[in-house]
């Protein structure tokens, strides 16, 4: 392992931690949130996950470290997101948690307000809402924290480029690689698509260059 741990952090404690969460990947959708969640929440943070956002950089230590170790099956913004999901599971009630996927949840994770995510969670069960029914729901309630005109799809590819490059080292990432890139429409997917071929050979042609 070429990962340089902190002199204050608990080397084991994150070889314990990046081997727990890399065997949980053989898991899927809400399943995978809820057992990561509890884990690093337990471990990390002693069962308080309102020291997950904790600004005290002594109390988020370790947990910084653990995102940053090269060989975890999964970027920060992953880890993070399933986290969250895992939290909002708990809160909800579970004839609602239980009826969501997780793309369902990710995209409720987007309403701050407890109560109002129950009501939006409630309504995407009854009437069998897609993620991006719920997210469009979520976000009409919201108008004045909805993204620019044109940057979805940047956004979308820089997070989904990013998944590729973590994947790239470990085909257990890919699934969650291809939920991200499953949930955009046939149009944005082929935008998409469009965008990282130009970019491949841009690198190609600056590797060329090199020589």
């Amino acid at each position: 392992m070429t990962d340089l741990t902190p002199p204050n952090i608990d080397a084991k404690l994150l070889d314990g931690a990046v081997d727990f969460i890399n065997r949980a990947t053989h898991a899927s959708g809400v399943q995978l949130a809820v057992t990561i969640s509890e884990y690093v929440i337990d471990t990390f943070f002693g069962g308080n996950a309102g020291l997950l956002s904790s600004k005290d950089p002594t109390k988020t230590a370790s947990f910084r470290a653990l995102c940053e170790r090269k060989d975890l099956h999964m970027g920060a913004a992953t880890l993070f997101r399933l986290i969250r999901v895992g939290q909002q599971v708990r809160h909800l009630p579970s004839d609602l948690s239980e009826n969501l996927s997780q793309a369902q949840h990710r995209a409720l994770l987007a309403e701050p307000d407890g109560r109002q995510k129950a009501h939006f969670a409630r309504q995407a069960v009854k009437h069998a809402w897609t993620a991006q029914k719920l997210s469009a729901e979520i976000a009409a309630k919201h108008p004045q924290e909805q993204p620019k005109p044109g940057r979805p799809h940047k956004a979308a590819l820089l997070k989904w480029l990013g998944g590729l490059q973590r994947a790239a080292g470990d085909g257990l990432a890919l699934p969650l690689v291809s939920e991200e890139f499953a949930e955009l429409t046939a149009d944005q997917q082929q935008k998409l698509t469009a965008e990282v071929a130009a970019l491949q050979q841009m690198l190609a042609d600056v590797l060329a260059a090199m020589g």
